[in-house]
């Protein structure tokens, strides 16, 4: 399997996949990176069918982001009864001078949406990802997974639609 060129395809998409779990885009690659090692170690035991990559990164991703935020967690309260500062979650996507109203008021409702409803946008949206894809790769039901992806959508226009009236 010619792993460059799937981290060429989906890289970016795996990308914004892990920063909804990552603190800062390094531990957003990190994540990527550790996600397409242990691919590539299960791959090499028992290859990956071709046509199921895609759906196989995106879960390896999760898995491997969930895993780091548990022990970000678990290290949290390690450093809290220590008496260390706890970090907060950082943006999402990264503000740049250009960056219009409708993206920041964008960036602010996405932030607003539960992670569950969230994670299946993203996958839809940014991984193009259909309802069967996303309900493998998150282990839920094809027709929960259109439900929270309609849910988000509603979401989203409610949050937007009160900006405005402000």
């Amino acid at each position: 399997m010619d792993w460059a060129s799937i981290l060429d395809t989906w890289g970016d998409k795996l990308f914004l996949y892990a920063k909804q779990w990552a603190q800062a885009d390094a531990e957003a690659a990190d994540i990527v990176q550790e996600a397409f090692v242990q691919l590539w170690h299960q791959d090499t035991r028992r290859p990956i069918p071709s046509d199921e990559i895609a759906s196989y990164c995106f879960t390896a991703v999760r898995h491997t982001a969930l895993d780091h935020l548990r022990s970000s967690q678990r290290r949290s309260v390690r450093e809290a009864k220590a008496g260390a500062w706890l970090y907060e979650v950082g943006p999402m996507f990264e503000h740049s001078v250009e960056q219009s109203e409708e993206q920041v008021a964008m960036e602010k409702a996405l932030t607003m949406l539960p992670s569950d409803q969230r994670e299946i946008l993203t996958l839809k949206i940014w991984g193009n990802f259909t309802f069967k894809e996303i309900s493998t790769t998150v282990g839920i039901s094809q027709n929960t997974a259109a439900s929270r992806y309609r849910l988000a959508l509603t979401s989203l226009r409610n949050i937007l639609s009160e900006g405005e009236k402000q």
